[in-house]
């Protein structure tokens, strides 16, 4: 299983910051959920969503990122 960002729109796959691909075998795995919202917050990626990618395709499923608040170094630092 992969955990990949996705973007809505164009449905490209995050290779790297400002790198997209069209291959989710070229996407970056975060390998977990939360890492992948974790970087779209702090990055600011808009439009994006978590695509979960399986060996069987027909399992594969999309889910838009959770509603937050901007990540700021403030809040990171008090964290």
């Amino acid at each position: 299983m992969r955990i990949l960002l996705q973007h809505m729109r164009t449905k490209l796959y995050v290779r790297s910051l400002g790198n997209w691909t069209a291959n989710p075998l070229d996407a970056f795995d975060f390998q977990h959920s939360q890492r992948a919202i974790d970087f779209a917050q702090e990055h600011c990626l808009t439009a994006v969503q978590i695509a979960v990618k399986f060996i069987d395709a027909e399992f594969d499923e999309v889910f838009p990122l959770p509603a937050t608040q901007p990540v700021t170094a403030s809040a990171r630092q008090s964290a």
